[in-house]
């Protein structure tokens, strides 16, 4: 252990600091920096429409894809009744989150149906300090 200190003790203030960030970045996780995109004019009439998570296991498999999205709503409460798969992602974990996040939204009473987009995207990487 000693010897590690005296090597750090002989090294300029400027590679020290180099080697400490060098080993900080080696140590923190890295993410894929996912998006999940719904565009605005989807959202028009409604009352509450979180996006949808992208799941983990999918962001580290790399999934991305588009699907179309048919929400039935109940034109009296604005509840979604029911949500049909139009065009799948392809991928059942970006389906299954898209869908399940979709009959939490709530609509201004009179809309009866919907038809709409949801864009899962994997942008890039990058690492978080904690």
């Amino acid at each position: 252990m000693t010897g590690s200190l005296r090597f750090l003790n002989c090294m300029k203030t400027p590679l020290r600091i180099l080697l400490t960030l060098l080993f900080l970045a080696a140590l923190t996780p890295c993410y894929a920096t996912d998006i999940v995109r719904i565009p605005p004019q989807y959202k028009k009439d409604t009352i509450n429409a979180p996006d949808p998570e992208y799941p983990i296991k999918a962001q580290h498999l790399g999934y991305q894809g588009q699907g179309i999205y048919r929400l039935m709503i109940n034109d009296k409460t604005g509840v979604v009744d029911e949500v049909k798969v139009m065009k799948s992602t392809h991928y059942r974990e970006l389906d299954a989150s898209a869908v399940m996040t979709l009959f939490t939204w709530k609509f201004r009473p009179g809309v009866n149906h919907r038809d709409l987009l949801v864009v899962f995207q994997v942008t890039g990487w990058s690492r978080e300090l904690h």
